[in-house]
């Protein structure tokens, strides 16, 4: 009776142990480097700025209120305390005089801009294309495309493949193959999604 009884706490214990790892393993406190995503619902080319006296990023938020005219002529108000990505893989763009230096890309809530930042234009079709990474990941069932710090874009249908040195029989062969800095992603600004993947060959 003894050895049976000790069997089957022994084997509690077990159960107890496989329990707590499975739980530990899927706990929201695990990995480290699950990085938050954030949609892009919006790219605009941006024509002008104005800001109140003291406008700045500072700790990821904004210390006043901008309004950017936009190219297809709205303004959009950007409030004090807004969030600014200004430490991803894209650069910020700090060129507030030239029309059309940069891009807007923002997460929209109707008109209220949940959190934005600001990137230089592309130097040729600035105005129609913005060129970003490749991407790394789909999800949707293929309609949104995923970059590297977790940014969000839709993606058209279908997204042209373009790569002289190997051809890829779809979207996600080419990610497999070329993700990230291996390959470009175009954005349609008239469309706000990405149209066209390009190999870094």
């Amino acid at each position: 009776m003894t050895r049976r009884l000790l069997a089957a706490v022994a084997i509690l214990c077990v159960a107890a142990v496989a329990v707590f790892g499975l739980y530990v393993s899927t706990s929201p406190s695990g990995p480290t480097d699950v990085v938050d995503q954030r949609r892009v619902n919006l790219f605009a080319v941006v024509e002008s700025f104005t800001a109140d006296l003291g406008w700045e990023v500072q700790s990821g938020k904004t210390t006043a209120t901008m309004r950017l005219t936009l190219d297809d002529g709205r303004t959009l108000t950007v409030p004090d305390g807004t969030l600014v990505d200004n430490g991803s893989m894209l650069p910020f763009c700090t060129d507030y005089i030239t029309p059309k230096a940069c891009v807007l890309m923002a997460d929209m809530l109707g008109q209220s801009v949940v959190w934005f930042t600001l990137v230089p234009a592309d130097t040729q079709d600035g105005d129609s294309v913005l060129t970003l990474p490749g991407l790394v990941d789909l999800q949707e069932n293929g309609d949104e495309g995923v970059l590297r710090d977790g940014l969000v874009v839709r993606l058209a249908t279908p997204v042209t493949r373009e790569c002289s040195t190997m051809s890829t029989t779809s979207l996600r062969d080419f990610i497999n193959r070329f993700p990230d800095n291996a390959s470009k992603s175009y954005v349609n600004l008239l469309t706000d999604q990405i149209d066209r993947v390009v190999c870094n060959s």
